[in-house]
């Protein structure tokens, strides 16, 4: 029959478990160590992005440039209904989203040196690209934002400039300067993120620039004439 000697598999088995202890304990260790003063400069960086937004009055400067004017049915409506527009920077915690993703981005380099140290290659390949790639998102969602926000501006500026006998005309060329606007705010979020590739942004660029073309010629061709007669008659004024 067969022999088994158990004090023999028992050292075997120590053996190996005590080596791999010896073995990963360290890098281990070192890779919660690594995590700690991860946390800890996070923290610190999330309150030093919040306070230059307070030092250097951050909030009020973007309030000041996502500043729109009143809307023309405003007037209609008594004192007592009117309010005072609140601020972008009341409804959308623009310093601590900042502060939140800044120090995000540092604990997740800290996390990646932590898993270099233990030594899994595909989860710090993983975090490689994905650290390479969070600028570029960051970068877009800003230029997201503000192109948005400049979109409605050039809307209001638009409306009440050309103060047409018809606001309707007025409506229909505010909202295609603004229409304009965030076509070209999408197409530089997806050129930085990334998201697709050059060339198909090159193509729906000439197709929107074509579209635009195409449908002015008829609109003003066909059924423009008053619209052109009225935005004349107001650079003329």
């Amino acid at each position: 029959m067969f022999n088994f000697d158990i004090d023999k598999i028992i050292n075997n088995l120590y053996t190996v478990i005590l080596g791999n202890i010896e073995l990963y304990l360290p890098k281990f260790i070192g890779a919660l160590i690594i995590l700690a003063f991860g946390v800890l400069i996070s923290i610190a960086i999330h309150k030093f992005v919040k306070y230059l937004f307070k030092k250097f009055n951050i909030l009020d400067i973007i309030d000041r440039i996502t500043l729109k004017f009143d809307e023309e049915h405003d007037k209609d409506k008594k004192e007592s209904e009117k309010t005072a527009p609140k601020k972008l920077s009341q409804k959308v915690k623009i310093d601590e989203i900042a502060a939140r993703s800044i120090s995000y981005y540092i604990f997740l380099a800290f996390f990646r040196f932590a898993i270099i140290v233990i030594g899994i290659k595909e989860v710090e390949v993983f975090l490689g690209d994905l650290l390479a790639y969070l600028p570029s998102l960051f970068i877009g969602v800003i230029i997201g934002f503000f192109g948005i926000r400049f979109a409605n501006f050039v809307y209001d500026v638009v409306y009440h400039t050309l103060s047409l006998t018809k606001q309707k005309t007025s409506r229909i060329i505010a909202s295609g300067a603004k229409i304009i606007i965030l076509f070209f705010t999408l197409m530089l979020v997806l050129n930085y993120t990334k998201i697709v590739d050059t060339f198909i942004i090159n193509t729906i660029l000439v197709g929107f620039i074509s579209m635009l073309t195409i449908a002015g010629g008829l609109a003003f061709g066909l059924g423009g004439k008053q619209i052109a007669h009225e935005i004349l008659e107001s650079f003329r004024k």
